[in-house]
């Protein structure tokens, strides 16, 4: 077992497991369409994009990781669809914008963009840096912005529609430890 299948298993399932899984849902479902998962190299990111997969979409694949993203490219890649991957922060506009013009030049329109990529640390709010917590805000809620907005641009110049998928945190009340998180 990888160090990225020990990671999925430590919270559910291997990648063996994630792949055999049944699911309702047909196995063409998303057939002709692509589909960017932001966080794509581990966790749910990994497992929702393995998902799109196995539903037949194109994948354009992004996160921090290099090693991560390789891996989980070729994982994608035994569904049999066509994977674009890009090692990028989504703090970065620019690097938003070029990673989201390479993929639809790779792989033709976008039709789902699906905001994964996040993180926090616990620490309590008192003893945050600056920097820790520009991390935080810069990832969670900036660049799912970035990636957001870069996309529905995208779709608006071309005419063509598309549906965005945020993966959050909702906290309704505090939540020690994450004053960052629940900010963002």
């Amino acid at each position: 077992m990888t160090d990225d299948q020990q990671e999925i298993s430590d919270y559910g399932l291997s990648d063996e497991e994630l792949m055999a899984q049944p699911t309702v849902f047909a196995s063409d479902l998303f057939a002709g369409k692509t589909v960017v998962v932001s966080g794509a190299g581990s966790g749910l990111g990994k497992a929702i994009a393995l998902l799109f997969a196995r539903l037949g979409a194109g994948l354009a694949i992004c996160g921090r990781d290099p090693e991560r993203l390789q891996a989980a490219k070729i994982l994608f890649e035994t569904s049999g669809g066509k994977v674009f991957a890009r090692t990028l922060t989504i703090r970065e506009p620019e690097q938003v914008d070029a990673f989201l013009d390479a993929a639809w030049a790779e792989l033709g329109p976008v039709d789902v963009v699906v905001n994964n990529a996040g993180g926090q640390f616990p620490q309590m709010a008192l003893d945050y840096t600056v920097k820790g917590w520009n991390a935080v805000i810069d990832t969670n809620l900036n660049g799912t912005w970035y990636m957001m907005q870069a996309a529905a641009r995208r779709w608006r110049d071309a005419g063509h529609g598309g549906n965005i998928v945020n993966v959050v945190a909702d906290i309704w009340r505090g939540l020690p430890g994450i004053a960052h998180t629940c900010a963002a």
